[in-house]
């Protein structure tokens, strides 16, 4: 079950629900759907909940990265190797965006955000996010969906979405069935931007008739009060379709994702610059 836990990282003061999938997994077995059909689910993550109105990116990413590092895979050891072996406090994120800046990756953000953000309450993106993967060789990329352009709606995204866990989770069970260690093995979460505010997707429903609902983890810390306080709720509070208000409502996303084959084995110009990789037409992540 959602235990809110209040941690004091260096001068942050953190509020966390430990292995909250868990707990939303948990909450099928209790109660099935009678509709639901099949559901998918990222690898156990710590939910990092927001203490201030613009640090959802930061928590964001704490709770990605407690996802990386609770998981015995390649992009744990490669963080370890770029020397994140706890999850880092806001101010630690800061500077680990402002260094990826400095070995040149996405300079275009870096000059919207001035290369500092050390101290400040400046936003962060998916973006920004990415650029401090890449900088510890983790190959995540960007994907841009944009109604405005009528090359994509609501729905093509979510079906998009659940195609990436039907596919990593389906990889990993028949990993697992053999026993074996690799990429596959493990399932990223998905991080969610949209003008002015991030979250993660956690999880992907298909229902009998035919209905796609993703499990959207918002960092809100209303949102960590519900999940502490509705004990076995957890999958009717993370449910969103494309008639939810809270999904429908923005017309352009950008999703951080992690490739299939995650590492980058050497550093080259071109994983500095990040632009959507979204494969058009056939509109899967790479």
């Amino acid at each position: 079950y959602c235990y809110i836990i209040f941690k004091k990282m260096g001068n942050d003061n953190a509020v966390v629900i430990p292995k909250i999938c868990n707990a939303v997994l948990k909450s099928y077995q209790n109660s099935w759907p009678r509709d639901l059909v099949q559901i998918y689910i990222c690898s156990p993550l710590d939910f990092h909940a927001q203490t201030m109105n613009w640090d959802c990116g930061y928590r964001n990413m704490q709770s990605m990265l407690s996802s990386y590092l609770n998981h015995d895979s390649i992009i744990r050891d490669q963080l370890f190797t770029a020397g994140i072996l706890l999850i880092p406090t806001l101010l630690d994120l800061q500077k680990k965006i402002e260094n990826a800046w400095l070995k040149g990756f996405d300079q275009i953000g870096g000059m919207q955000l001035e290369y500092s953000l050390s101290g400040t309450n400046k936003w962060i993106g998916a973006t920004e996010v990415v650029a401090m993967l890449r900088s510890c060789r983790i190959r995540a990329c960007v994907a841009d969906f944009d109604y405005t352009s009528g090359q994509c709606d609501l729905n093509t995204m979510v079906q998009v979405i659940w195609e990436y866990f039907e596919n990593r989770c389906e990889k990993r069970n028949l990993f697992m069935k053999n026993n074996s260690l690799s990429d596959c093995s493990f399932v990223a979460p998905l991080y969610l931007q949209h003008q002015g505010h991030s979250r993660l997707v956690v999880g992907v429903e298909k229902w009998a008739n035919g209905d796609i609902k993703l499990l959207i983890l918002d960092p809100q810390m209303r949102r960590a009060l519900q999940l502490s306080q509705r004990q076995g709720d957890e999958a009717n509070i993370l449910r969103q379709g494309v008639t939810t208000h809270g999904l429908n409502s923005k017309s352009k996303y950008q999703i951080a994702y992690l490739a299939e084959k995650s590492l980058y084995f050497d550093e080259n110009e071109h994983s500095k610059v990040i632009v959507d990789e979204l494969r058009h037409p056939k509109l899967r992540f790479i």
